[in-house]
């Protein structure tokens, strides 16, 4: 897989995960608003960079990784008032994230 395709399907699941969090009857977990923008700024910027910019794929995947590691680190490690989501959920975003950081690194 190219790092083109791979920050193209990232970016439209970080889109789908925003998207699924803004409809609370799927109660996959709750997070506050800004949590559910970022989210979906970060996948549109995602799906737009590998869309546009060739030159761009690498640092947008390392980055892209890098935030959604974080994000599923502090998901498991912090008990954040308006957060709650589920364990294998935390543990998805952390391997995908730093899939995506360390295949978007690589040369």
């Amino acid at each position: 897989m190219s790092k083109k395709t791979l920050l193209l399907v990232v970016g439209i699941l970080v889109i789908a995960m925003g998207v699924m969090a803004l409809i609370p009857s799927l109660q996959m977990g709750t997070e506050p608003i800004w949590h559910t923008i970022a989210k979906l700024v970060l996948g549109v910027a995602a799906v737009y960079i590998a869309l546009t910019n060739e030159g761009a794929v690498s640092t947008m995947s390392v980055i892209v990784g890098v935030v959604l590691a974080v994000m599923g680190v502090l998901g498991l490690l912090l008990n954040v008032e308006g957060f709650s989501s589920p364990t294998w959920h935390s543990i998805a975003v952390i391997v995908v994230g730093a899939a995506t950081a360390l295949i978007g690194g690589r040369k």
